[in-house]
């Protein structure tokens, strides 16, 4: 089963989920062969995603660097804790201390040499938080950090979002151009929110505070809330990671592709080059689940990634039979090349 947006139906898909109204009335029952015809029709509902059986999804082995339920304890611990936080125990937040050291002792133990997969992202803040963390950790390999600076990056990366918890403008695959200026305010606000949440907060170090207070800052200045120039490479870090993660997910901004990703962050005025260079390396270009065609005009599907984040492995789609399943590692000499992306 795979999300697909209504706007990508080609025809002949086949439904993995109910199609629902708002008020739950069913439209479409799971089973239906979808015709293209459907497209303007759901869209006059405004239903943009649907769900659709991916008969090439069991041969995939997708790499969030966790395995899927370690990735999902740790999105649920979070979830957890900051809940509490609200509603219950004031004090509860300092279980992301020992949640921080946890995740990176799971990431030194686990040693994933393949690009990540950044494929069917959602705009759920737990998930986004979590997928922070793993990018800011890869770049802290990268510069060294010791095994006490990546926990004080971690933490501060873990607390980053904390002040959407004390606002009330949906952040969710918005776009500034749509909210009114009172909106976007609010919206902005979270930084300092947050910030000030945690300013009396002894157990939090320094950096982990200033990670919160300026995620959404730029090297040129053009950020916010302060439009400061930081330098602590811990800023700089969640600074290009957040802005790389939130337009792939959806969160803060409409959902953009992660070319269109790639593109924002590799602005050298506003994030810096090295650090662009390195997650263009760790992250794989082609996620597992994608449909492309090679320079010899073969369709085929993305099932996993390499070492190298521009050829993974490849699964050919209209050569198999249920006996007989072709597939090639694209990261070898000679290999045939991605020409096309085709959804």
């Amino acid at each position: 089963m795979r999300e697909y947006l209504v706007s990508e139906l080609k025809g002949n898909e086949i439904l993995a989920k109910p199609v629902c109204l708002e008020n739950g009335s069913i439209i479409l029952e799971i089973g239906t062969v979808l015709k293209v015809s459907y497209k303007e029709s759901l869209t006059a509902l405004n239903i943009q995603k649907i769900f659709i059986e991916d008969p090439f999804e069991r041969y995939e082995n997708v790499n969030f660097y966790f395995k899927q339920n370690i990735f999902l304890k740790f999105e649920n611990d979070l979830k957890e804790i900051l809940s509490h936080h609200i509603y219950r125990e004031k004090n509860s937040l300092r279980k992301l201390e020992s949640l921080g050291k946890e995740l990176v002792t799971k990431f030194e133990e686990t040693k994933e040499k393949r690009a990540l997969d950044v494929r069917n992202r959602s705009s759920d803040m737990y998930e986004h938080t979590i997928f922070i963390a793993i990018l800011v950790m890869m770049l802290g390999k990268e510069y060294g950090f010791t095994r006490k600076r990546m926990e004080h990056a971690v933490l501060g990366c873990l607390l980053h979002d904390l002040g959407y918890r004390y606002i009330n403008v949906d952040y969710q695959n918005c776009s500034y151009n749509e909210l009114t200026f009172s909106e976007e305010c609010e919206l902005k606000k979270h930084t300092i929110l947050g910030y000030a949440a945690l300013e009396q907060e002894e157990w939090v170090p320094e950096i982990s505070k200033l990670m919160v207070l300026s995620h959404h800052e730029k090297m040129d200045g053009s950020g916010y809330p302060l439009k400061q120039r930081t330098k602590q490479k811990e800023c700089r870090m969640i600074q290009i990671c957040d802005a790389f993660d939130c337009a792939i997910s959806g969160v803060e901004c409409q959902k953009k592709t992660i070319f269109q990703a790639f593109d924002l962050i590799s602005n050298k005025e506003k994030y810096e080059g090295r650090m662009e260079q390195i997650l263009e390396k760790k992250i794989g270009i082609y996620p597992a689940g994608t449909y492309v065609r090679t320079e010899n005009g073969r369709n085929a599907v993305v099932i996993s990634q390499t070492e190298n984040a521009h050829a993974p492995v490849i699964l050919y789609t209209n050569e198999m039979d249920s006996s007989n399943v072709i597939t090639e590692n694209l990261n070898r000499e000679k290999a045939p090349k991605i020409t096309a992306i085709l959804h």
